[in-house]
């Protein structure tokens, strides 16, 4: 599962830096506004785009860190030896005044 979540955060990471570099470019390329509709049309899809672009990495970057901690966690867990069993934080003994 760890795995899957850094390389699925690999692939929207790098879309959405694709996103970021080639949208605007290519908006206006396929696409001339030349009559009211299609005006229209891409200034939604321009909004999409926008808030595409402004999600997907950060959300790249998320799910690589999450991926991460699940592979730090799974190596804590399956410690074979006593050392490397997760440690457990306790109080201290009450110190008498």
């Amino acid at each position: 599962m760890p795995k899957t979540v850094i390389w699925a955060g690999v692939g929207v990471a790098l879309a959405g830096g694709i996103l970021v570099a080639t949208a605007p470019l290519a908006l206006n390329a396929w696409w001339a506004p030349n009559t009211t509709e299609w005006l229209s049309a891409i200034g939604v899809l321009e909004i999409v785009v926008a808030i595409a672009r402004t999600v997907l990495a950060p959300l790249g970057a998320a799910l690589i860190a999450g991926g991460l901690v699940m592979v730090y966690i799974d190596r804590r867990l399956r410690g074979d030896g006593i050392s490397d069993r997760p440690r457990r934080w306790r109080f201290p003994p009450p110190q008498d005044a």
